[in-house]
């Protein structure tokens, strides 16, 4: 079933609202309780070009065992039209009254200074999800991690970023939930409520992007910038009650989240979470700036949206705003959908028998959401400035189609530019 794009969200658009926002007087991360340290000056400057992919690693992953599980079909969500030229907000360094500050000329939400201008870019192949982005965990028991990036149009894409739980270092790849900066974890980030940040090894120069940028060494790493593709090893079968609170703080939050978000975004003061003075919004609706991309996350706020065995994904730029974003609400319950399935319309509240697309600003397959894995699955997360498209595909280790073979279990040094348009094609799930 297809449906307009406004029908969706006026039905499941604020299943996401609670975690971004937009006037939040406190920082939301649990492990973030002091007030935000003082920005580093810098001087604003042209928008700049996505940087280059980093230089490849020496040498493949290798596939990792992992625990049985029934075997279940697969899912893919695929958003189609991705990338448009506009503008979002972006935070610099200015006095009060400085010409620049044309979106705000105030304070953040901590009364500290906030200038506001605007940020253009005139790109249309994944804009804004070209520009540098961070990956957040959260309450996931991960076991491996891949990055792969083109050097180029149409080159092969190397692995760039990998961690592997057997000898727990990263390789261009650090993890950060507080100041500390940790090349090495154990990937049980399921224990706490802690919301973790992760990016490329080098240190972001946030003079070279004219942005605020704060005295935080733990976001002030180097994002992932073009075309990308994000593979983890993940369960999230545990239960609530197992999850601690982060540093030990109130009531935990036990809903796992995978996001991609803006660099820029976790740069602005607080973590993503300067309510007041950030990249997130231009209008003061969801997300219309930056840029952030809820690939998995299990609702647990309180109200009718909260049920802790589906899980959304969502996009969300100036482009159109929020897209996808679907819950399937309280009253939904896993009994009422088959066994091997993974990805069901909450709308129709029936199983796809292909995978949905979600087109930026246009129409989607229904109202798509993920029933909650029980047990090991391989979160392939593709962003690809060629076709201008972005996919989230699910997959059980047991049941790995023809066109992620290449991909999973192996996690080599290299793909061909074939194996990334094979997975753009996969709609899973596939016919029995």
């Amino acid at each position: 079933m297809r449906i307009a794009l406004v029908t969706m969200l006026v039905v499941t658009g604020l299943a996401a609202c609670g975690k971004d926002d937009l006037t939040t007087p406190t920082p939301r991360d649990a492990d973030s309780g002091a007030l935000p340290p003082a920005s580093t000056p810098g001087t604003p400057a042209a928008q700049p070009e996505p940087t280059q992919p980093p230089v490849p690693l020496d040498g493949g992953v290798g596939a990792y065992p992992t625990d049985p599980s029934p075997p279940t079909r697969g899912g893919t969500m695929t958003f189609t039209n991705v990338g448009a030229p506009g503008w979002w907000p972006r935070r610099v360094d200015r006095p009060a009254g400085d010409p620049s500050c044309t979106v705000k000329d105030g304070n953040d939400t901590w009364g500290g200074r906030c200038c506001l201008t605007e940020a253009h870019t005139e790109s249309t192949t994944l804009a804004p999800f070209d520009r540098e982005m961070t990956l957040i965990l959260k309450a996931m028991n991960v076991k491996q991690l891949a990055v792969y990036q083109p050097a180029s149009t149409g080159a092969p894409w190397d692995l760039v970023s990998s961690w592997d739980r057997r000898s727990q270092a990263g390789q261009n790849l650090v993890l950060t939930h507080d100041a500390a900066i940790d090349t090495s974890f154990t990937g049980e980030l399921h224990r706490n409520d802690c919301v973790n940040y992760l990016a490329q090894s080098a240190e972001a120069d946030c003079d070279e992007g004219g942005y605020f940028c704060p005295n935080d060494p733990g976001v002030k790493r180097l994002g992932w910038s073009g075309s990308k593709l994000f593979v983890v090893l993940a369960s999230t079968a545990f239960e609530d009650a197992s999850v601690a609170s982060c540093n030990g703080g109130a009531t935990p939050s036990p809903g796992p989240w995978m996001a991609l978000v803006a660099s820029e975004l976790i740069r602005d003061g607080g973590r993503k979470w300067n309510g007041l003075c950030n990249c997130y919004s231009k209008t003061g609706s969801v997300g219309d700036g930056c840029g952030e991309i809820n690939l998995f996350e299990v609702v647990m706020d309180e109200g009718p949206y909260k049920n802790r065995n589906f899980a959304s994904t969502g996009v969300r730029s100036y482009q159109a705003g929020h897209v996808g974003g679907s819950v399937c609400g309280a009253d939904c319950t896993r009994d009422a959908f088959p066994a091997d399935v993974d990805v069901v319309d909450a709308c129709a509240k029936t199983a796809y028998s292909a995978g949905p697309e979600i087109a930026m600003g246009g129409e989607s397959d229904g109202c798509p959401v993920w029933l909650r894995p029980q047990g090991d699955r391989y979160y392939l997360v593709l962003l690809d400035e060629v076709s201008r498209q972005i996919q989230v595909a699910l997959v059980h280790p047991d049941r790995i189609p023809a066109a992620a073979a290449p991909v999973v279990p192996g996690l080599p040094a290299r793909l061909d530019r074939t194996t990334v348009d094979a997975l753009l094609t996969l709609r899973l799930p596939e016919a029995p």
